[in-house]
């Protein structure tokens, strides 16, 4: 075996001389990588850092003697899998798979190895995914290079990349076998491991309970404010924003003091469950400790669901005192003057709404309504086209255009 190592002794003078010649073409292959990976990570909607690197000469003649130990190596620069090599830093769990899944569309797959599944308890390695892929034919052309060329994409949480780069001054650049290091800074590095790795965990069962709150409110929201409807068809108008915005309300309504937080939770989840009355007091009490324009449209919204459409216009109006641009409560103020026959006011909101943020189609749809109500369908009409070429996907509109225009067909 170290016969074949000592192969590559004499012949180091001619690798650099190769290395040397292919080195510019290897930093184009990397920036080629990193484009086509942060363009896909980007249009999949994956938040997360693309970075890469080209081995160095002596990093790269180092590994080529550790592997050729173990098998004869006839061409290093297509044996070597990390010349190239890229990071993909995420901020949680999910995503870590959610880029493995994209990089096996996207690329040729050799291997996909898991870290964390080839160290014992008491090595120091945390939980990294490293997939070597090859580097497609067309960014080989470009870069003028006539072999195979792999590369190895690793892809970790921000608390693996955090950990590997501390691991890598600890333990790998010192030399260090962990065989070597003391017992007691042992036990400290394998806490400390299981600690991050506890709180990765941690912070996905977080984004998991926010997902899961978001779903229930889109879930539960249309049914909440079912009340709009006036058509014959029972179409209803979400009264109160979409569900990621109301996910925001309830982080901001929340973060006063831990007790008003728990309270908020409480109230939403009465709301939610169309126990009106429970969260009616509960909105209230929270009002009574700290006014908050959030507190108020939520209120105002239970007040919308519960009939009391003045009381609901007095919220909404309090909401607006408090934070005068927040395009929601507007329109939220315009349904409810809608639903008290007061047409004006509620065009007034509904035009001050639009002003604020003229790309929410919602705004549009209850405009359309009330424009109906008042008789004019061709400004129902003209709304609702508005509203589908903001959000092609508002069914809700689309199947009230539908119905706009089959009564003037009747006309």
């Amino acid at each position: 075996m170290k016969k074949k190592t000592r192969e590559w002794f004499g012949n180091r003078h001619q690798l650099l001389s190769d290395y040397g010649t292919r080195e510019d073409a290897y930093a184009f292959v990397l920036d080629r990588l990193i484009k086509r990976v942060e363009y896909n990570k980007t249009e999949a909607g994956i938040r997360g850092l693309v970075k890469g690197r080209v081995k160095g000469f002596d990093a790269f003649y180092r590994k080529l003697l550790e592997k050729n130990v173990d098998r004869a190596i006839a061409n290093p620069f297509e044996d070597i899998a990390d010349i190239v090599g890229l990071r993909v830093v995420v901020p949680f769990l999910e995503d870590v798979h959610s880029i493995e899944t994209l990089i096996k569309k996207s690329f040729d797959v050799l291997e996909v190895e898991n870290k964390s599944r080839e160290l014992s308890i008491g090595e120091f390695g945390y939980d990294s995914t490293h997939v070597t892929v090859e580097v497609p034919q067309d960014i080989l052309d470009e870069a003028g290079l006539a072999e195979i060329l792999v590369c190895e994409i690793q892809i970790r949480t921000i608390l693996q990349d955090a950990w590997a780069e501390v691991e890598h001054e600890l333990v790998y650049k010192t030399g260090i076998d962990n065989s070597a290091v003391e017992a007691s800074i042992r036990r400290k590095l394998i806490a400390l491991n299981a600690t991050l790795s506890l709180a990765d965990i941690t912070f996905q069962e977080l984004r998991d309970y926010q997902k899961k709150r978001a779903q229930d409110v889109q879930v539960r929201h249309q049914k909440l404010l079912d009340k709009v409807s006036t058509i014959p068809e029972k179409m209803a108008l979400r009264a109160g924003g979409d569900a990621a915005n109301m996910a925001r309300d309830e982080t901001a309504a929340g973060s006063e003091t831990s007790e008003s937080n728990t309270m908020f939770m409480e109230a939403l989840d009465a709301h939610l469950d169309n126990r009106l009355e429970r969260a009616l007091e509960l909105y209230t009490q929270i009002l009574l400790e700290t006014p908050n324009h959030y507190i108020y449209n939520h209120r105002g919204l239970v007040y919308f669901a519960m009939s009391d459409y003045r009381k609901a216009v007095d919220d909404f109006t309090a909401a607006i005192e408090l934070q005068p641009g927040d395009t929601r409560v507007y329109t939220n103020r315009g349904l409810a003057y809608r639903m008290l026959r007061e047409y004006e006011s509620a065009l007034a909101d509904f035009e001050r709404s639009i002003d604020i943020n003229p790309f929410w189609a919602d705004t549009f749809y209850g405009r359309a309504l009330t424009h109906y109500d008042m008789g004019n369908v061709s400004a129902a009409l003209a709304d609702c086209d508005v509203a589908i070429d903001i959000k092609p996907g508002f069914k809700q509109v689309v199947r009230f255009k539908q119905f706009l225009l089959s009564i003037m067909q009747g006309a």
